[in-house]
């Protein structure tokens, strides 16, 4: 089973449409960010599993677990922060070979690295469950083309083609 990890804040932090939810509220950022990864998990089954550790939200003595839209939401313990916890994830897994990590911490990445397990910046995560980013970068804006660039493609494809 592939299975992507996620550091939360860390992830809202680095991707400017979730960090300026965070002026609404925290909730509201952390909500959106979800539904963002249970989109993508919708449209694209790259992951089998999908798990987003945020740092804890309550007085929990063990890691609060909730699900949204099959998006499966750890918040740590008050005496562990998040960074902790993916990595006692990471350390009692059992398929490390097919996990991915998300995060720009550096205690994250260097513990994926250790566990043998392959790691994914957050920019590269944006990108993946990003349908705005990926149509941008895969079409090209007839704008952008001058007129007799166009005219020169044309008369391109109609001789590579055969057509008048």
């Amino acid at each position: 089973m592939k299975c992507l990890i996620i550091d939360g804040y860390n992830a809202i932090s680095k991707i400017k449409a979730f960090d300026a939810k965070k002026d609404v509220s925290l909730e509201a950022s952390r909500l959106s960010f979800i539904k963002a990864l249970s989109d993508f998990r919708q449209r694209n089954r790259k992951f089998d599993k999908i798990i987003v550790v945020f740092d804890g939200k309550s007085e929990s003595l063990g890691l609060a677990r909730e699900t949204y839209g099959g998006i499966e939401v750890l918040f740590s313990h008050k005496d562990k922060d998040a960074d902790k916890a993916i990595v006692d994830i990471l350390r009692l897994s059992s398929e490390k070979n097919r996990t991915t990590v998300s995060s720009d911490d550096n205690f994250i990445k260097n513990h994926t690295r250790v566990f043998g397990c392959e790691m994914m910046s957050v920019a590269e995560l944006e990108d993946l469950i990003s349908l705005k980013k990926r149509a941008a970068k895969s079409k090209i804006i007839k704008e952008d083309l001058e007129n007799n660039k166009m005219e020169d493609i044309t008369n391109e494809l109609k001789k590579y083609w055969g057509v008048k």
